[in-house]
């Protein structure tokens, strides 16, 4: 069958990620011509001088000797009907773990770090003597006539260990210095990178030549590969948007300049990559959302499943299953499996992964078949914005990591008390942190019209730049330790409209056990209406802690007077939270809820709207079962049929599946149990 006939047939596309060492080739070339089809695999991506056993800088000679066993490869999955892929274990380099390559690679220049830190074998993207080296690599693997060669995310600034942040070359430095037109250490610019307070001009220079240097740098290893097989697309590993936000990544000019007019290809991580705890699939699913929301248009995507160091004892095979599960069910187009290890050992010693495969597919099929109908997924948008590190201030004595992205919280303090969030366009906005500093009053001005929940440091934001106003906030102090405006014991969460009452506490010893947060203290403005109040030892009333305000542009807004950065942990949750936040975003909302989802604690909830159908679903991110769920969604059309997708694949009508009308939403309940290694998928069929 060719790879064509096989791509258009199959929704759930399994790329296993899987390195041959030269001292067990051949076994392990027969265990895949073998296994790969019994798995239900569909892409092979080879990875080489990978891990454990990389030499550092590939030595050209290793890679040359390497490369006809690339052409076997390739010439078995041929007429296997499998894809085949490469992934370079490194670009320019992940860490330095005692390989020097300067020894291999004359003239080699090696990133400097933030604190003069010098690489030993991660080379700074400007080196001539890399690019003349890599591109001679990337030549011998552009001949192999991959798919796919991946760009791993070593192609970033960060996190080329022994040197955290970089780069701070001479190279580098000399350019700095000649667009400041003047002389500039690298103290000196760290110094300005970090200065507390509104922003130092030289930093918005630094990431704008950054960003420029590494979209020069991804179109430089495209046209290398290219030159040699133009058919072959290139494919990012990146490590999440508001973590590259240190390095000014422009994503659509990245994008698109590594591409060089194919289609490209983008795996976002996925996390998890030992098995702690199934809320770990909280970030998991964020970082689909948030990563394709900053890709070029039609851009393929294929997720990031890693088990690392291997075996059952990093992962289970259920949480790969989940794992996989919630890569199809928010619309990806496959997965990248990376299962086993880099030393030789055949996967059939594990049996489990591959059998798991095999009998999920059909399920994960059927599940992807229809999350990839175009569509919108619902739900209350979070705020992401590419240059918020250029705006971001700083406090005094500020770690370099200061300058990520803040306001992640907002995303798991909402769906893990059921209310469903995206990165595209909606009727409610929550806004936490610093990112609104990258938005301009206009666009602020938009989303005062409508629904928007903010935290403390998010309110002092619009507060500082007169928008105090339409939030219904006198004046806000900026957030504080609690402990350090007196003795305070809970939040009184008393308001009614929301689902309070008096007397309903939410302890304020968070995020977590000791924890404590920081609180803005606020006067409300005339018209605002406290939703809930910061009481002492005896239960008084001192300080509003939320208020919710209805403001002269038509739009409603919820401030929460705590620092959500601070104060979201496990103890932030709470069945009283639950009905404040989701009574909070009904009301923001009008009533018409994207949706919301109740029946247990922990869950992860999605709605996918296309032209004919919504797509529903429900992840149980706890060991205890679900008795029944109830999902919410605003929408005034009439149901023609509801399925629900069984546990062979089959979409199916069932009796214990309802829908009825509630105002402006539809409430659909399942009552049905829904245990953590089963997942819960309807489609709901408009007339």
């Amino acid at each position: 069958m060719s790879t064509k006939k096989k791509q258009q047939a199959v929704h759930a596309w399994y790329a296993l990620r899987r390195t041959l060492p030269t001292w067990s080739f051949k076994k392990n070339l027969r265990e895949l011509e073998v296994a790969l089809p019994r798995y239900g695999v569909d892409e092979v991506i080879i990875k080489v001088d990978t891990e454990e056993f990389t030499h550092g800088q590939p030595p050209y000679g290793w890679v040359k000797r390497y490369q006809p066993r690339l052409f076997e490869i390739k010439r078995a999955m041929d007429r296997l009907g499998i894809r085949f892929s490469i992934n370079p274990w490194i670009t320019v380099g992940h860490c330095d773990r005692g390989r020097d390559a300067r020894k291999q690679v004359p003239g080699l220049r090696t990133v400097v770090g933030h604190d003069g830190t010098v690489c030993t074998c991660c080379a700074c993207p400007l080196s001539p003597a890399w690019r003349r080296h890599v591109a001679k690599i990337w030549r011998l693997y552009a001949q192999a006539r991959p798919h796919v060669i991946w760009v791993e995310d070593d192609i970033r600034t960060f996190n080329h260990a022994p040197a955290r942040f970089g780069c701070f070359c001479p190279d580098h430095m000399r350019e700095f210095s000649k667009r400041v037109g003047q002389p500039v250490t690298r103290e000196q610019l760290v110094a300005a990178m970090l200065k507390p307070g509104v922003p130092h001009p030289w930093r918005k220079v630094y990431l704008d030549m950054q960003a420029e240097f590494m979209i020069e740098t991804v179109s430089f290893l495209s046209k290398v590969v290219h030159a040699v097989s133009p058919d072959t697309r290139l494919g990012l590993m990146s490590s999440g948007p508001r973590v590259h936000c240190l390095e000014g990544r422009r994503w659509k000019e990245f994008g698109l300049a590594m591409a060089d007019g194919q289609p490209l290809y983008s795996r976002p991580p996925m996390g998890n990559y030992n098995e702690d705890s199934l809320r770990g699939f909280y970030y998991s699913h964020d970082s689909i959302k948030i990563t394709r929301s900053c890709m070029p248009e039609q851009t393929i995507e294929q997720t990031e499943v890693e088990s690392v160091p291997f075996t059952q004892y990093s992962k289970s095979a259920t949480f790969t299953f989940l794992e996989m599960a919630v890569s199809f069910a928010y619309g990806s187009h496959g997965v990248t499996m990376n299962l086993f290890d880099h030393a030789g050992t055949p996967m059939e010693d594990e049996p489990v992964f591959g059998r798991i495969l095999a009998e999920k597919k059909p399920w994960l099929n059927a599940l992807a078949e229809r999350a990839q109908v175009p569509g919108t997924y619902r739900g209350v948008q979070l705020l992401h914005h590419e240059r918020s590190s250029y705006v971001k201030r700083l406090p005094a004595k500020a770690h370099y990591w200061g300058l990520m992205e803040d306001g992640s919280e907002a995303m798991q303090a909402l769906e893990t008390h059921g209310i469903a969030t995206t990165y595209e366009d909606s009727n409610v906005v929550t806004a936490t942190g610093q990112t609104l500093r990258a938005y301009g009053d206009d666009a602020i001005r938009g989303m005062l019209k409508q629904g928007l929940l903010l935290d403390a440091t998010a309110a002092g934001v619009l507060v500082e730049r007169g928008f105090g106003p339409d939030i219904g906030i006198k004046s806000a102090d900026k957030p504080v330790n609690i402990d350090t405006l007196g003795a305070f014991s809970a939040e009184e969460f008393n308001y009614r409209l929301f689902g309070g009452h008096d007397r309903d506490y939410l302890t304020l010893t968070i995020p977590g056990l000791g924890g404590r947060p920081s609180l803005s203290v606020m006067k409300p403005a005339p018209g605002a209406k406290v939703a809930s109040w910061i009481v002492d030892p005896d239960a008084r009333r001192h300080h509003p802690c939320m208020i919710a305000f209805r403001n002269r542009m038509g739009g409603r807004v919820v401030v929460h007077g705590l620092d959500w950065a601070s104060a979201y942990g496990v103890a932030f949750n709470h069945t009283f939270r639950r009905r404040q936040l989701q009574g909070a975003v009904r009301w923001l909302a009008g009533g018409r809820v994207p949706l919301q989802v109740n029946g247990g604690v922990y869950p992860l909830a999605f709605r996918k709207d296309t032209e004919a159908f919504t797509l529903v679903g429900l992840f149980n991110l706890t060991l205890d079962a679900w008795p029944e769920v109830e999902f919410t969604l605003a929408d005034r059309r009439k149901v023609r049929r509801i399925e629900v997708l069984d546990a062979a694949g089959k979409w199916r009508q069932t009796s214990d599946t309802t829908v009825t009308r509630r105002g402006a939403c539809q409430v659909l309940q399942c009552r049905r149990l829904v245990p953590h290694d089963q997942p819960l998928m309807a489609t709901i069929w408009w007339a």
